[in-house]
């Protein structure tokens, strides 16, 4: 005997709701949810943000499905990166608005990930694998435990999760150029609140909607590293858009006053030319040029440096007293090294020594920081593995592991998001899935 179904299942034992019926289960349900959340919007201001930002969630899921309102929130959270002072409590400095997408973004993706497989990144997983068990050995045997495995989980979360996340998903191939776009944007955005603002520290440094000036600098930096590959991607009509985005980033760098940002920018250049071999572009590059350099050169004949690069490269302005400091941390993390070289100290301490290899090594020893070159070095490779037109996405990378050698950043989501853009494409003969024509044409070569 065949019990009868409820009337919505789908059996055929039972009678279905009307068309019009269903079409009107996705807006109750929003009601409900907005019903639910008016005692906290009444509240306060910030539960009545809450309450908004959870209405139009539940709107865009309704509308536009699970995947598309995650891809929103990410492009979001891509754009809200570069600006990590937007926090959505003040008091909460280790939360931004670009952690708070993301969370809600990847948090939308996990029923579709986990049905999924990930590709075979040998490097990257020995890499991950090695800093998580040797990191958790090192903090236990640490003076400070809890320290210890707090530092090193922000490196796992800031590290791992956005690549992980990349590798199971593998989306459509324009998601990346999106994603990219998103981040040069968003660091516009901040240097031009920089510039409208006249907000500097208390060096008289721009710091836009950062929390430093050397992060403005960094994030512009990176961003530059982008408008290859965004002004490739993009329509043709948006070409002017883009370099009018790179000339606002690379004033983020001069306003900064960052010093690796600058010397990290113009090595950029020439490993673009390396990465394009193109003669064409070199003297397009060349032409760029000749405005910034004349700027340059007029700042040096009027000899009125103030504390921007020119002069912090001569000493003046802080940079005395900022070399100063540094030496004195690099002197601290040698000496952290040199008592514990092989499982090191703990990740305590580990943004002390501006040189993210030698704050790895005094953290993680040698055993350390051999995993997390190799981390890094699949970093770098993923790139390079990829047809040729997606090469330039090895620009960031390679930015950082320069920039790495003269700035503390070690697990912020500004660099790290653009790190793993890469995993999002599959590389041949790496996914264990047989996957669909929406994901294999993210390796076909368009002209």
């Amino acid at each position: 005997m065949t019990v009868p179904g409820p009337p919505w299942s789908s059996g055929t034992s039972g009678r279905r709701l009307p068309a019009w019926t269903r079409g009107l289960v996705a807006p109750v349900v929003v009601a409900l949810v907005l019903l639910l959340l008016l005692p906290m919007a009444v509240g306060s201001s910030f539960g009545a943000a809450v309450a908004l930002g959870a209405a139009v969630l539940m709107i865009a899921l309704v509308t536009f499905g699970i995947e598309s309102t995650a891809i929103g929130l990410l492009v979001l959270s891509f754009a809200l990166a570069p600006m990590n002072d937007v926090r959505p409590v003040a008091a909460l400095t280790f939360v931004t608005m670009s952690d708070v997408f993301l969370v809600l973004s990847v948090g939308l993706l996990v029923p579709m990930l986990i049905t999924r497989t990930v590709e075979r990144q040998v490097l990257f997983l020995v890499g991950a694998a090695g800093v998580l068990g040797l990191g958790l050995v090192t903090s236990v045997a640490a003076a400070d435990p809890s320290s210890s495995l707090n530092g090193l989980l922000r490196l796992l979360v800031g590290a791992l999760i956005l690549p992980i996340t990349f590798m199971l998903w593998r989306p459509r191939r324009d998601i990346v150029a999106l994603l990219a776009t998103a981040y040069v944007v968003g660091n516009s955005i901040s240097v031009l609140q920089a510039v409208t603002s006249g907000l500097v520290s208390y060096e008289g440094r721009s710091i836009g909607l950062t929390r430093h000036p050397n992060i403005l600098g960094l994030c512009s930096m990176l961003a530059l590293t982008l408008i290859p590959f965004v002004l490739q991607e993009l329509p043709r009509w948006c070409g002017w858009l883009v370099l009018a985005a790179a000339g606002v980033c690379g004033y983020g760098v001069w306003i900064s006053g960052s010093r690796a940002a600058l010397l990290v920018a113009v090595a950029m250049v020439l490993v673009y030319l390396v990465l394009s071999r193109s003669v064409e572009r070199g003297l397009l590059l060349f032409g760029a040029s000749i405005l910034p350099v004349y700027l340059v050169g007029r700042t040096l004949s009027s000899g009125d440096y103030g504390n921007n690069i020119l002069n912090r490269f001569a000493g003046g302005g802080s940079a005395s007293a900022s070399d100063l400091a540094r030496e004195q941390l690099v002197r601290e993390a040698v000496e952290r090294f040199l008592s514990s070289p092989v499982l090191g100290v703990g990740f305590g301490d580990a943004l002390e020594a501006h040189n993210i290899y030698l704050q790895v090594a005094a953290s993680g020893g040698v055993l350390g920081l051999a995993f997390y070159l190799v981390l890094l070095a699949s970093v770098v490779r993923q790139p390079l593995r990829l047809p040729a037109r997606y090469r330039l996405l090895a620009l960031p990378a390679f930015g950082y592991v320069l920039v790495g050698f003269i700035t503390p950043l070690l697990w912020d989501r500004y660099i790290w998001c653009l790190l793993a853009l890469p995993f999002l494409m599959s590389v041949p003969g790496t996914s264990a899935d047989d996957p669909d024509e929406s994901r294999t044409d993210v390796l076909e070569e368009t002209a």
